[in-house]
């Protein structure tokens, strides 16, 4: 190799280099005006957060709890009553169609505070339904009440529905009269032996 190709050779190895660190000089500086502007943009994130807002509230009128599949499990909401309602569903609801079932079910529970009255819901996949709203309780099997207990100014009282469905009642002042009037118990059937 002669003088003159290795003059050469090393002159361009130099510019390379050369080359090489204001490559690095401006990678760097890159990096530092990013990190600089990240800085900033979360500078001003911050102080476009209201004053005195908690970290930790979360403030909604509706929060609704999805599976996987991206079903409606539950939800827990302000009423445009006025009221509030918590339920969970037996069956996943697909899209928004949970807004249609949180009126009547078909939930597996369900709290509502309302403001004449407070409820308290429980049902099976059969349809039996067990069902608490202030002084009342009752018991129900396909939307058919079967029991009923409640209580009020005028008293207790005891609903029963036989297989028709017929409700009889059966009151505290009831079973008072009866008492008054002597009633006695029937005496429990005696057995003979077998000899």
């Amino acid at each position: 190799m002669d003088s003159h190709t290795l003059e050469g050779l090393t002159l361009r190895l130099e510019a390379a280099e050369r080359g090489l660190r204001g490559a690095r000089r401006v990678i760097w500086m890159g990096s530092f005006l990013v990190v600089l502007a990240m800085g900033a943009a979360a500078w001003w994130v911050v102080g476009q957060m209201p004053t005195g807002a908690a970290a930790a509230t979360v403030e909604a009128q509706q929060f609704v709890v999805r599976d996987a599949q991206g079903f409606a499990r539950a939800v827990f909401e302000s009423l445009p009553s006025g009221g509030t309602q918590l339920v969970i569903f037996r069956d996943p609801q697909p899209g928004d169609r949970w807004r249609e079932q949180t009126g009547t079910g078909p939930f597996s529970f369900g709290v509502r505070s309302l403001s004449a009255y407070s409820q308290l819901m429980l049902s099976d996949r059969e349809g039996a339904t067990f069902q608490l709203m202030g002084g009342n309780l009752s018991f129900s099997r396909n939307e058919t009440p079967r029991v009923a207990l409640a209580t009020d100014s005028a008293g207790g009282r005891i609903w029963l529905a036989d297989s028709t469905g017929n409700m009889q009642v059966l009151s505290a002042g009831l079973l008072a009269e009866v008492a008054k009037r002597g009633a006695k118990p029937t005496p429990a059937p005696k057995h003979r032996r077998r000899r």
